[in-house]
């Protein structure tokens, strides 16, 4: 069995030697040297890694602290480390707080997560394993594909085209032989080949004991199917599949979510980071831009008065200069009704709803932003949207740019169904 350390955003996470007595939660983790160490060098070694972890000594202590990308973490030595949004105490809940909204990533594979079941007390590797091996398991019961392919060779019987040249050259002393060409149909493509490596990657990290009986069933149905030799080759070719049209991407078209799968899990992707690669894996997401494609999914589905725009850039804050407009402004949804547009931009930050002088905790940046948002979009109703908390359940009094120009800030809880939260949310668009 792996160990699994489960924090949250912004937690610091201690070497347990340093506090013999201490309990972890999710703000604060008491973790074994070794892993402490492996951590350490993650955060001190790797490329960006400053984006995700940051490395200091308090008191001649040393201490890591976790910064706001949530998702998996794999170190050298078998552990993972969770991190999850900072919305609750409770594991359970944040966890399903992050697959919820990940459904909801834009350009990535993870709506399949709607089908899992129990996901919210497995660890987060196991459901994005299961997530694949149920795309395979689902691909496979429909049949692998199989693809021709050109062949030369020295054959004993007609097939296919003769190639005069080849055969007077290479059979001379063979007349029992003939050289022809032909096309033979076969499992071994790149996307077969790329599906049977992410099963063997797998085997290479802890899986629960059904996963362990689904994957060596789906390696026997693709005994027939090689490995990649070349997996960065096999992956170009696969994404050039997939985003292609003509016979090709129709016939590979039920291979999508496994594939996007496999991409994921084989690169280890870190959505909106470039970070270097360290041994171990990573799976990381920006808070910011999973919060932001969720907020305006829901907004999209559950809220139709007016027209939605989301990631509009049509306006500039520099309409001239050198005779071109500068400086492109993009919010995050427009809603444009008979009469009136509202902006909304959402921000990924706490702050604290009864601190009245430190002005809450928002940014001047981000009200001058929002100043900006509404004198070029046209829109005297501006909404900056933070997620809930338990000083910040309601909306804070209307911010009063001028006489015409108002500034809501409203809370968004994301441990509520999304549904019920775009309802209230609604309210405050009214």
């Amino acid at each position: 069995m792996r160990d699994l350390v489960v924090v949250s955003e912004y937690a610091l996470v201690r070497n347990a030697r340093d506090f013999p007595d201490a309990v972890s939660s999710l703000t604060e983790a008491y973790i074994p040297d070794g892993t402490f160490q492996a951590l350490k060098q993650l955060a001190t070694e790797t490329a960006d890694a400053d984006a995700i972890l940051t490395f200091s000594v308090q008191k001649g202590r040393e201490v890591i602290r976790v910064k706001n990308y949530v998702g998996l973490v794999g170190l050298p030595n078998g552990t993972q480390v969770e991190i999850l949004p900072k919305v609750t105490d409770q594991p359970a809940v944040a966890r399903t707080a992050l697959l919820n909204m990940l459904r909801h990533l834009r350009h990535s594979p993870f709506r399949t997560l709607a089908t899992q079941t129990g996901a919210t007390f497995l660890p987060l590797w196991d459901v994005f394993s299961n997530a694949f091996l149920d795309a395979l398991s689902q691909l496979v019961s429909q049949g692998v594909q199989r693809t021709y392919v050109p062949v030369e060779g020295n054959e004993r019987y007609w097939k296919g085209k003769f190639q005069v040249a080849r055969h007077l050259r290479d059979n001379a002393r063979h007349a029992e032989r003939l050289a022809v060409s032909y096309e033979a149909l076969t499992v071994d493509s790149a996307p077969n080949r790329v599906l049977k490596t992410t099963l063997f990657y797998l085997q290479r990290h802890a899986l629960g004991l059904d996963s362990q009986r689904r994957k060596q069933q789906l390696l026997w149905a693709l005994d027939d199917v090689p490995a990649s030799e070349s997996l960065a080759d096999d992956l170009r070719q696969i994404r050039a599949l997939i985003t292609a049209r003509g016979t090709s991407h129709r016939q590979f078209a039920r291979y999508k979510p496994a594939l996007q799968w496999a991409d994921v899990l084989l690169q280890s992707q870190a959505f909106g980071l470039k970070t270097g690669r360290v041994d171990g894996f990573s799976l990381l997401f920006p808070m910011q831009r999973i919060f932001e494609d969720y907020v305006a999914h829901g907004l999209r589905h559950y809220y139709h008065p007016g027209q939605i725009t989301v990631q509009e850039s049509s306006a500039h804050l520099v309409d001239e200069h050198i005779g071109a407009p500068r400086f492109r402004l993009q919010p995050d949804v427009l809603i444009r009704q008979p009469g009136r547009t509202l902006v909304l931009d959402t921000k990924w930050k706490r702050i604290d709803g009864a601190d009245r002088v430190g002005n809450y905790g928002i940014e001047q940046a981000d009200l001058y932003q929002l100043y900006a948002y509404g004198k070029k979009y046209e829109a005297d109703q501006l909404f900056l949207v933070y997620p809930a908390n338990e000083t910040f359940g309601r909306p804070l009094d209307v911010f009063g740019y001028d006489e015409s120009t108002h500034l809501h800030v409203v809370p968004f809880d994301v441990t509520r169904p999304l549904h019920e939260e775009i309802e209230r949310l609604t309210r405050f668009l009214s």
